[in-house]
């Protein structure tokens, strides 16, 4: 099998305030990028629930991305802080089940950069296409994935996790860090006992 010509399946969750519209301004100044993209606009990035990319890789997307506005730019104040913690547990749990990190994304465009949510989302498609269908760059078999996904996306409701990814928000703005870096070490330092819990099942 090649990826040479791979079309893959992305899913977007894109901020009805800023990425929504930012990419409703490329549909309408006609700027060409890759079809792939099949949207869920949502009010805010921080109503991101962990499990929706889970879910979304698991039920057959080949690549997740995640819109938001700017941070320091969100509608209701920080939701956009908020889903750095929620995106920075995604990146872990797909570390731990052997799913590259490149097929899940967060990153930013206001209502105003069409151009730029484009550049993204080109980028994106390329890079998820390089990758192939779930389980291809990962030399994992797609079924054994899926089953661990869904497993770590109900896993991620449960409460241990959730307590976890509060008090990471808590420490975060406590310490006015927010960093990618700090956020992903804050994030595994309180979630990692749920975490091995869910490595054990």
């Amino acid at each position: 099998m090649t990826n040479q010509h791979y079309h893959p399946k992305i899913l977007g969750f894109l901020c009805n305030w800023c990425c929504y519209t930012a990419a409703d301004s490329a549909g309408v100044g006609r700027y060409q990028y890759p079809p792939n993209l099949r949207v869920i606009r949502i009010m805010c990035t921080g109503r991101l629930d962990p499990s929706f990319p889970l879910e979304a890789l698991a039920s057959g997307a080949d690549g997740v991305f995640v819109g938001g506005c700017h941070p320091g730019e969100c509608h209701y104040q920080d939701g956009n802080y908020h889903a750095l913690i929620s995106a920075a547990l995604v990146h872990e749990i797909l570390a731990r089940l052997g799913v590259s990190s490149e097929r899940f994304l967060i990153d930013w465009a206001s209502a105003a950069e069409g151009p730029n949510f484009v550049k993204i989302i080109t980028s994106f498609t390329g890079q998820v296409a390089q990758l192939g269908p779930l389980g291809f760059a990962e030399k994992i078999p797609a079924e054994s994935l899926r089953a661990k996904l869904n497993h770590a996306a109900e896993a991620a409701k449960e409460r241990k996790l959730r307590t976890g990814l509060i008090n990471a928000s808590r420490e975060m703005f406590k310490a006015g860090d927010f960093s990618r870096t700090t956020i992903a070490q804050l994030v595994q330092a309180k979630c990692e006992k749920a975490l091995e819990e869910m490595d054990s099942l």
